[in-house]
């Protein structure tokens, strides 16, 4: 705050310019981040996290892998449900410190997705498929069924 006082004792109060463009660029930086729209980021990563989740609910009935056993699809689907409640929150209550939270959390969300893609192929590559064998109905047996997509996944990696 600036004071300036007149030769005749008059005191004025001057804005600071500093506090001005402050307040500025902290309303430059509330438009971006509201332009960019959090609270639709954030309802799809909390979606994608309960789809995860849920997708990884029939693992808990078949033969338990590497990847039921350290819970991969859990805690990678409750990281971004994590991320995605911040990014709500951060439509509602615009401040820095929730930003830096946001940022924080999703790039440790990145991370842990990396580390479970690298975790879901070696699992893959350790489990291959069952070959078939017909039962009485001419279908294939289960353990053909359960792992049939692992061969697919193994081809793929093997693409790249």
């Amino acid at each position: 705050m600036a004071v300036s006082v007149s030769r005749d004792l008059k005191v004025q109060v001057q804005e600071d310019v500093n506090k001005v463009k402050l307040s500025d660029r902290q309303q430059e930086l509330r438009n971006a981040i509201q332009r960019g729209e959090p609270k639709c980021l954030g309802v799809s990563q909390v979606m994608l996290g309960l789809m995860v989740i849920s997708y990884a609910l029939p693992l808990q009935f078949t033969e338990h892998t590497d990847v039921v056993i350290f819970g991969v699809p859990w805690w990678t689907g409750l990281t971004f449900i994590a991320a995605g409640s911040i990014a709500i929150m951060l439509d509602k209550h615009c401040t820095m410190k929730i930003l830096q939270v946001y940022v924080i959390v999703s790039v440790a969300t990145v991370v842990l997705s990396v580390v479970a893609v690298i975790i879901y192929s070696v699992d893959l590559n350790k489990h291959p498929q069952t070959p078939c064998i017909k039962t009485i109905d001419n279908f294939c047996n289960a353990e053909y069924g359960a792992t049939a997509m692992s061969e697919a996944a193994s081809t793929f990696n093997e693409l790249k």
